[in-house]
């Protein structure tokens, strides 16, 4: 079976492997491309792009799919029997979707219908769900609303789960799933279910404002967004008109009296008012700084006790 792979995350790297160890055909590589950073703009390769090197995998790094007549050409010469789909962050546009004999799958982190589009992990810690899970589907020219191959197990969303570490739990368990379908899709085996549009829910686009912490919110409401917003954007808050990252929180039994955005260190810890309870902030990132512990923060910056943060 002749694959092309389309990835661009951390989590492609255990899914390629899953599929090369079960004797898998990897015959390219499609990734976003590595962007310059840093002050001396400098390009580092991402971990897919090593991974390709270091395997002898050739890759692509196209801007956009979009028109491209000469990709085209391309996937019709290869004559691939079967895209496999990542978190690759470019739309493949149908003509293109069309070509391979079985399509293109995608492993999906959410139980579909549910949380269809760009950020299901985080919108379900978001909206505080206890479950969530993995659909390897079928891709058509809309998002994420082709037919379902198969749907994992629930897996429990716990109170400790990050968007980062729950995000790589579900691709490894999708990446599990997948050597059991290519094989039923070779010997005409698989079965294809239609979703329920009716039970469809949408994702938004996170963009880096939506990292910005209110503390006139519920506590459970900040927590989850510190959660879910772990990676990107990250969640921020402002002190003297500076900009700090709230990197870990916790949530406490302690009822709040004070106005939301009340820091106040007691007994060596860093609490904030919310609109109900404290929360405890156990790690922070004051500008131009290293992330810190409460108790080195405590140390350094005396003068954020009895202060505002917002």
């Amino acid at each position: 079976m002749k694959i092309i792979y389309f990835g661009s995350t951390e989590d492609s790297i255990y899914t390629l492997d899953i599929l090369r160890q079960n004797n898998f055909e990897i015959f390219e590589i499609f990734t976003k491309k590595s962007k310059s950073s840093g002050r001396g703009l400098k390009t580092t390769s991402t971990s897919i792009e090593n991974y390709a090197i270091k395997n002898r995998i050739s890759m692509k790094t196209p801007l956009t799919l979009k028109n491209n007549h000469e990709l085209i050409n391309y996937f019709k010469k290869t004559s691939p029997d079967i895209f496999i789909v990542s978190s690759y962050g470019i739309i493949i546009p149908k003509p293109i979707l069309d070509i391979p004999k079985f399509g293109a799958i995608n492993i999906h982190p959410s139980l579909l219908p549910k949380y269809r589009g760009p950020s299901p992990v985080a919108s379900a810690i978001l909206d505080g769900e206890k479950f969530t899970g993995v659909t390897i589907m079928k891709l058509d020219e809309n998002m994420d609303t082709g037919p379902i191959l198969e749907k994992s197990h629930e897996v429990l969303i716990t109170q400790q789960d990050s968007a980062s570490g729950l995000q790589e739990k579900l691709f490894r368990l999708g990446s599990d799933m997948l050597p059991s379908i290519l094989n039923n899709l070779k010997e005409g085996n698989q079965h294809f279910t239609s979703q329920n549009n009716i039970n469809a829910s949408i994702t938004k686009k996170i963009n880096k404002i939506d990292g910005e912490l209110k503390w006139n919110e519920k506590d459970v409401e900040i927590i989850r967004k510190v959660k879910a917003y772990d990676k990107w954007p990250g969640t921020f808050t402002f002190w003297n008109n500076k900009r700090i990252k709230i990197i870990d929180i916790a949530k406490t039994q302690i009822n709040s009296i004070e106005r939301p955005g009340l820091v106040q260190f007691i007994d060596k810890k860093i609490f904030v008012s919310t609109q109900n309870k404290l929360v405890e902030i156990k790690k922070i990132q004051f500008e131009n700084k290293k992330i810190m512990k409460s108790d080195q923060a405590i140390n350094g910056y005396s003068d954020l006790n009895g202060s505002y943060l917002g």
